[in-house]
């Protein structure tokens, strides 16, 4: 079954659930910013206005928000 397209805005709560929600707040306000830069043709060619575009990317996964513990575990690990 396809989703609705007013769905798609809905997030299920989930007490597994680790990303920090200012954190992804954040990443989707500098993509929506990113966006509006965009020139007049580029813009047009997008399905919604920048700032739903840049939450439906967030919420279907297309742009991952990764925490800072993550990076910095990574980076402890490489330097090992």
């Amino acid at each position: 079954m396809e989703k609705k397209e007013y769905l798609k805005m809905m997030e299920e709560h989930s007490s597994n659930n680790t990303i920090n929600l200012f954190q992804k707040v954040h990443v989707t306000a500098k993509r929506a910013k990113s966006l509006y830069e965009l020139d007049e043709p580029s813009k047009a060619s997008l399905n919604h206005k920048p700032t739903f575009q840049a939450i439906l990317e967030t919420n279907e996964g297309k742009i991952r928000v990764v925490s800072k513990s993550a990076e910095e575990t990574e980076t402890t690990n490489e330097d090992e």
